[in-house]
């Protein structure tokens, strides 16, 4: 007898078909369950179908590259860590938007910070003889609080997709990826041909972004 106090999901798969439908055809909803149950290959259609849109929605609000492209990226591996939370009931555009709109509400808040002083101020004499003169703005001394925290996040996911992956593919990856070292010195390190030390960071590099699909 089925437990009626278990929640069971849609199957993606109907009774006594064989074959289930190519990720490309499934919903953002279904390829999110996909993810949630292990398919990593899942979650790179969804980064495929929302980056460009999500980079568009954050540079219509912040004309800034940089901040676009991290904020972009830290609405991705938000979305990769809050994964076993997210709830498949409810719409996952709205979700990844409203997780998008709230990293711009903390840009915003996080620059409303900033010291703003008067041109006027910067006179030898520290006489402002113009009180309606345009302000200009300077960056707080201290760091933004929300990009250092991002980048802490970004960097301990990182390491942790690094430390899962295979010793074989693990060593050359991090010696380039890492320590920028050369093919040449991968290869007298490790003591292969620098052939297979390209060979291996091909492999490598895949077996990353299957531990972590995250844009980076």
């Amino acid at each position: 007898m089925a437990d009626r106090g278990r929640p069971v999901r849609n199957s993606l798969r109907l009774v006594g078909d064989d074959k289930a439908p190519p990720l490309q055809e499934l919903s953002d909803e279904q390829l999110f369950q996909r993810y949630q149950e292990g398919d990593d290959a899942a979650f790179r259609i969804i980064v495929e179908r929302y980056e460009p849109s999500i980079k568009g929605f954050l540079h219509k609000r912040l004309k800034d590259e940089e901040r676009v492209h991290d904020l972009t990226q830290d609405t991705f591996l938000r979305v990769h860590r809050a994964r076993e939370r997210y709830d498949s009931s409810r719409k996952f555009s709205t979700w990844i938007y409203t997780i998008a709109s709230n990293l711009l509400k903390n840009e915003y808040r996080n620059r409303s910070r900033r010291r703003e002083t008067n041109f006027s101020d910067l006179r030898k004499d520290g006489v402002a003889q113009n009180a309606g003169s345009r302000p200009v703005e300077f960056e707080s001394d201290r760091a933004d609080p929300e990009r250092v925290a991002y980048r802490a996040e970004l960097r301990d996911a990182i390491r942790d997709a690094i430390e899962r992956m295979d010793e074989h593919h693990r060593v050359p990856f991090v010696m380039r990826e890492v320590e920028d070292r050369t093919y040449e010195e991968i290869s007298e390190a490790i003591g292969v041909p620098v052939g297979t030390v390209k060979s291996r960071l091909f492999r490598a590099r895949n077996a990353f972004h299957q531990l972590f699909p995250v844009p980076v």
